[in-house]
């Protein structure tokens, strides 16, 4: 087998020849031939089996009594103002527990300050539990690039304005997000609990995103129209783009249709922000 080392140790100029660096940025082959002392990047290895991306859940499920406490805020949050909250999923004297941290939310959106010295001695961050109002629990593309970003278990809550509310989990491993069947991950509460005060206190609303004062112009099929505005504000951000995704998957809904996208970064592009936005 060829040496494996890392990307600036010592070893790698006196190390047998060929051997495989692995740096940030991948894995490169080294080696001497007659022409000449190498170093290229490589995608695989021909000689090697294949292999595949996965990971193992190994921790207990998430008991019902915790998740009834914060589905119950989840709903309580609901019913008041109509929009998402989150809860940060600690890890702590061998179980689980959980954190409301302050926290700034809308319909479509949740993003959250934490002061770590405010979690309980010996404790850790091990995950998110965010809900999404009245729309399905499904991860929207802020979700998974903030999941990719924060190691851990994910779990978003859905439809409340329903009886019974949905579920999806996610791991995510270094930059890689996997999506988990629910009943491996938690034990689904039957009956929610009402959340105390303090809880209620750390979430405030958004301000409403400012409406485009350029005239819009009639568009549609049917004879339907709809106000389009000619030019976008100039301060649009992630936030109006979920709005306004969110708004278009529930029409698609209630005309029978089934909407899918995909978002592609612009090469040059920058992104701002944080939080697990939907």
């Amino acid at each position: 087998m060829f040496p494996i080392l890392p990307a600036g140790s010592p070893a790698v100029a006196t190390t047998s020849l060929p051997a495989f660096v692995v740096a940030h940025d991948g894995l490169y082959l080294r080696k001497q031939s007659l022409l000449g002392l190498s170093q290229t990047k490589v995608d695989g290895i021909e000689h090697l089996p294949v292999e595949k991306e996965f990971v193992e859940y190994a921790l207990p499920k998430v008991p019902a009594d915790l998740m009834a406490r914060i589905v119950g805020f989840f709903r309580s949050i609901y019913r008041r103002q109509a929009t998402e909250a989150l809860v940060l999923l600690l890890w702590a004297d061998a179980g689980f527990d959980c954190f409301v941290p302050a926290q700034k939310v809308s319909p479509v959106s949740v993003s959250h300050t934490l002061d770590e010295t405010e979690l309980p001695p010996k404790s850790r961050v091990i995950g998110s539990i965010h809900s999404h109002g009245a729309f399905g629990a499904w991860a929207s593309s802020i979700d998974a690039d903030d999941e990719a970003q924060f190691d851990g278990l994910h779990v978003v809550v859905g439809n409340f304005d329903r009886a019974r509310p949905t579920y999806s989990v996610a791991l995510a491993v270094d930059g890689q997000r996997f999506d988990i069947p629910t009943n491996i991950v938690l034990e689904r509460p039957r009956r929610l609990v009402e959340p105390p005060e303090d809880w209620l206190q750390q979430v405030k609303l958004l301000p409403p995103p400012r409406a485009s004062r350029s005239k819009g112009k009639g568009t549609g099929s049917n004879g339907a129209t709809a106000s389009v505005p000619g030019t976008l504000p100039t301060g649009a951000s992630r936030v109006d783009l979920d709005v306004a995704l969110v708004r278009a998957l529930g029409l698609a809904e209630r005309l029978g249709l089934h909407l899918s996208y995909q978002l592609v970064r612009r090469e040059g592009s920058s992104r701002k922000g944080g939080g697990a936005d939907d």
